[in-house]
């Protein structure tokens, strides 16, 4: 036990000297420096670029427009890949095939649509014939109706040529003319006259009515047929026209000239609405440029000046290899990393995104620069 008492002190001195470099460790951590004169002075600004000019923000290559992959077509929740069209590699131009799903349904759905127009053709067809056979009872009846008038006329000038006859026999009897109407109420045969003008008249306005609705039945009720009847045809074009659109969409093309960089499908392969990999990805052609994404304690440091300057491009793994650019644009707004915002856990990482214009992607004597491809951007420069 003496030597235990004895060895205490020494054991307190090592403690002491253990949290006294612990904390004058912390201090070099934080603050840089290890003097006790620093406290009262500030930490300088970051400077990762030469001479304090940077900053150096990391970056990847990317074409322009960014690569297009290509999936499920909209008008389909599923389908079978039937055919492919491209391999891995290849040039296509803008408009070339790549790949096509199964169209059996959709084009069952074309021939109905088809069958249906055709009906609704004839339908028109029908109406019009209707239209045309109304045309012919409405002329018809416009002839009854003048036949009548005719009869209206007709038995009126018989009965007042009767009735003159009966007053020229009356004066020639000498009786006298105050008599004359009484006498004429009495005469049968004139009564037979007057009643056959009478039924005329009435006959004719029978006719007239009938004319009447023959015409209003064509406004109000044939011609709509006719109106509905093209409608229909119109609708079903309607209809056939989606379902060769239909067809069409799915016969999937490239919407802009590139390479071919994957195939992720062959013919037999299902693809629905939940399959997240892409059938093929394209690398549109054109110039490359690189997405240099500024974090937040750097953006201070960058701004709209920087547009048109030169920048050197780093490769993330050899800084031996550079590259030059200018800078085409910056953004306004800090937004999520690329390809960060699709993912099942969101990223809260928040970036000003600047697009530098590779002068030369592929210079002498260098590995060209590769869309995907990770590097650091030096503003400085």
């Amino acid at each position: 036990m003496n030597w235990l008492r004895k060895a205490r002190p020494l054991l307190f001195v090592t403690g002491g000297l253990l949290v006294i470099g612990s904390l004058l460790g912390a201090r070099l951590l934080t603050h840089g420096s290890g003097g006790a004169t620093d406290l009262g002075k500030a930490a300088p600004p970051p400077t990762n670029g030469e001479k304090g000019s940077g900053p150096v923000v990391l970056g990847f290559v990317d074409s322009d427009p960014p690569p297009v992959a290509h999936g499920l077509p909209p008008v389909l929740q599923s389908g079978e890949i039937v055919e492919m069209f491209v391999k891995q590699g290849d040039e296509v131009k803008a408009g070339a095939k790549l790949y096509k799903f199964d169209t059996t349904i959709l084009e069952a759905d074309l021939n109905t649509a088809l069958r249906a127009v055709d009906t609704a053709a004839a339908n028109v067809n029908k109406a019009k014939g209707a239209v045309v056979l109304h045309g012919k009872k409405v002329d018809l009846q416009k002839q009854m109706v003048a036949a009548a008038e005719t009869k209206v006329k007709l038995s009126h000038d018989a009965w007042q040529l009767a009735e003159n006859n009966l007053k020229d026999g009356y004066k020639a009897a000498g009786f006298d003319p105050a008599g004359w109407a009484g006498r004429l109420k009495n005469e049968v045969k004139l009564f037979e006259l007057y009643k056959d003008h009478t039924v005329a008249q009435l006959e004719r306005d029978l006719q007239k009515a009938q004319l009447a609705d023959l015409e209003a039945a064509r406004e109000n009720q044939v011609d709509k047929l006719v109106a509905e009847a093209e409608a229909e045809v119109k609708r079903y074009d309607t209809l056939v026209a989606k379902a060769r659109s239909a067809i069409l969409l799915c016969t999937v093309t490239a919407k802009v000239a590139g390479t071919v960089e994957r195939v992720n499908v062959s013919p037999g392969e299902v693809m629905g609405i939940s399959t997240r990999t892409p059938a093929v990805v394209l690398v549109p052609a054109g110039p490359r440029v690189v997405r240099a994404e500024v974090e937040a304690e750097f953006a201070h440091r960058i701004g709209t000046d920087r547009i048109g300057k030169e920048v050197t491009i780093f490769d993330n793994s050899d800084p031996k290899l550079t590259y030059k650019g200018v800078v085409r644009q910056i953004s306004g707004s800090f937004l999520a990393k690329r390809g960060m915002d699709g993912g099942f856990v969101p990223n809260e990482t928040r970036v000003l995104e600047a697009v530098v214009e590779v002068a030369d992607p592929s210079p002498p004597g260098r590995p060209p620069l590769r869309v995907g491809q990770k590097v650091r951007v030096n503003f400085g420069q």
